[in-house]
């Protein structure tokens, strides 16, 4: 199967949606299948199944539409773009994501954010082993520094905190520099900026704790990392926790440092917490990539240009929405 990705800009950033891209791009050669990555829609497309990453296929516009019509399109969301760009943005993807013959959300929480109906297929996990920590009450926060991660909540939570620790942010600050430049200075904070995968091991493994504020979580990839090596989590909601072992983590409400400083101090001053998070975060069942990238390679087998929409949640039975 000759397989053509749309995906916009530098296919190795290191954000959860272009993780993803990354992972199935490999995981499908690997499978032995020809994937062929564009940065914008060719002139020229020769044959094969169309897969558009859905931050390109909400902007192609009247091109993406003269597509859909000529030839089946599948659409791999990763999260609403609204979310970022405004309410007012919320129609016009739907439109687009409409035109498209199957879309592909990476989240129970996605599928339901947009009025189109989808295929579910959760990010893959790798295995990896428990994290040995640190003993200092370092917290580590993975996640691009834009608004809606909520470092300015983080921040202020972590300036409150009477217990020792240390915080180390991963994650590009070149997204929304104006922003960046808008944080306060806190003592004990670092930012370690974008990082590859076997600098983020390193920090995963000697992490004591993992803190997320993000106003919007579509899923959260980082978390589910997290999750993988039994670190201790302490989170906004996010789509990675829906249906899932509640006791895996604390939960916090976002824009509220005050219940964000209260859910840290707790776990950095009872080891018996952290242990009690350490067992259950093992105990969560998450799928791996191969599974999912074979979920992925069913769908676009079957995207033949029927039109039709299928809803459901992979790996297993389908679940309708």
């Amino acid at each position: 199967m000759r397989v053509h990705l749309l995906c916009p800009g530098d296919p190795t950033q290191r954000t959860g949606g272009y993780l993803y891209d990354a992972r199935l791009v490999q995981g499908l050669r690997d499978r032995g299948h020809e994937v062929l990555v564009h940065p914008d829609l060719p002139e020229a497309l020769p044959d094969g199944v169309v897969l558009a990453d859905g931050l390109l296929w909400t902007a192609l516009g009247e091109r993406g539409a003269r597509l859909a019509a000529e030839r089946p399109v599948a659409v791999l969301l990763h999260s609403p773009l609204w979310r970022e760009a405004g309410p007012h943005a919320r129609i016009p993807e739907e439109q687009a994501l409409r035109r498209a013959a199957l879309v592909i959300a990476t989240s129970a929480r996605t599928a339901a954010d947009l009025d189109v109906a989808s295929v579910i297929v959760e990010p893959g996990t790798d295995p990896a082993p428990p994290a040995r920590g640190s003993g200092t009450g370092r917290l580590l926060c993975v996640a691009t520094v834009t608004p809606r991660k909520g470092h300015d909540v983080l921040l202020e939570a972590v300036r409150r905190l009477r217990v020792p620790h240390e915080l180390r942010c991963a994650g590009s600050l070149e997204r929304d520099t104006g922003w960046v430049a808008g944080l306060p200075e806190v003592p004990g904070v670092r930012w370690l900026g974008e990082l590859d995968g076997p600098a983020l091991a390193r920090e995963l493994d000697a992490a004591d704790v993992v803190v997320h504020a993000a106003r919007y979580e579509g899923w959260g990839m980082a978390l589910a990392e997290a999750l993988v090596r039994g670190l201790p989590v302490v989170s906004t909601p996010a789509g990675l926790f829906d249906g899932r072992d509640p006791g895996c983590r604390l939960e916090v409400p976002p824009d509220d440092p005050g219940a964000l400083a209260s859910a840290l101090e707790r776990v950095l001053g009872s080891p018996e917490l952290r242990a009690t998070l350490r067992e259950r975060a093992l105990g969560v069942p998450l799928p791996t990539w191969p599974e999912q990238v074979a979920a992925i390679e069913a769908l676009l087998r079957g995207c033949d240009g029927s039109g039709t929409r299928r809803t459901g949640r992979s790996p297993g039975p389908p679940a309708r929405r």
